[in-house]
Order: structure tokens, then C-alpha cells, then sequence
């Protein structure tokens, strides 16, 4: 039986490995906790996970951030990148997180299927989900860059 802090922990680890494998950077994962520092970033990757358990998963992250991640990941100065390289990268993290923790959780009762992940970006944004009480949320950082995990299910 997987509980929540098992699920968090599976989405912080696939979000770093992902993170690692396109980039080569490393970052830290924060035990899970229940904030809602998410919400202060720019920009929100977001995909509904479809399943016995449905759910959502957020990625969110400061501009500078991304633009950090995308520079790596495409292999460009930051200076170079535009808006639409930073929103398809925070959205590729999402859906390439969500494969890997999909893969993971494979023969359990949080299987899902993989949906069109999108973005918000923004200041002062709020979330409202109804109906959902179990709550994850990790912080994956370094000493460059931070992103912000969160689960809804």
C-alpha cells in the first residue's frame, strides 16, 4: 500500500532524475510538507493525472529558473532563450515527470494515464482545486535554481 508521503517522495524523485538527465543538474529534494510556497513562482506547469486515484500534478518555478534549465537543456546562452523555449520546457518537466512516476507506480492503485500538461505563469495566482484533501508538496533545489513539486489527489 502506497501512502502519500510514498507518493510525493516517487513524484520528487522522478521530477529530480528528470531534471538530472536533460540537464546534468543536480538538486536537493526537501522532505514533503504541506506549503503553499508554490503558489509565489511565476510559472505553473500543471497536468491532470486520469486514473482509479485521479489527481494533479504542479511544477512550479521562479523565471530565472527556468531559464537556467532551459539554457542547459537546449544548450544556449540564457540571454538567447524567449518566453516560448522557458513555457515548453517547464511543460516538457511536467510531462517527463509524470512518465517517469507513471512507470514507477506501474502495479499499484495509483496507475494513470498521461494528459496534455500546460502552464500558468503570472504573479498573485491562486489555485482552488475542490474536493481534494491529500496534499504533497516537495522543494527540489541547489544553489542556482529551486522548483517546487505539488501533488493533489
Amino acid at each position: 500500500m502506497i501512502g502519500s508521503n510514498d507518493l510525493g517522495i516517487i513524484f520528487a524523485d522522478s521530477l529530480a532524475e528528470v531534471v538530472y538527465t536533460v540537464a546534468g543538474i543536480e538538486l536537493s529534494v526537501m522532505p514533503p510538507n504541506h506549503d503553499d510556497s508554490f503558489l509565489s513562482y511565476e510559472m505553473i506547469g500543471i497536468m491532470h493525472l486520469n486514473g482509479k486515484n485521479c489527481g494533479m500534478l504542479f511544477v512550479s518555478a521562479a523565471e530565472a529558473s527556468v531559464r537556467v534549465l532551459c539554457a542547459a537543456i537546449l544548450g544556449m546562452p540564457q540571454h538567447e532563450l524567449g518566453k516560448d523555449d522557458m513555457r515548453d520546457t517547464l511543460c516538457e518537466l511536467v510531462n517527463m515527470t509524470a512518465g517517469n512516476a507513471k512507470l514507477r507506480l506501474g502495479n499499484t492503485d495509483y496507475t494513470f494515464t498521461l494528459t496534455v500538461p500546460f502552464l500558468i505563469s503570472g504573479e498573485g495566482m491562486m489555485i482552488f482545486t475542490k474536493k481534494r484533501e491529500r496534499i504533497i508538496s516537495s522543494v527540489l533545489s541547489n544553489d542556482t535554481i529551486s522548483l517546487c513539486l505539488k501533488m493533489i489527489y
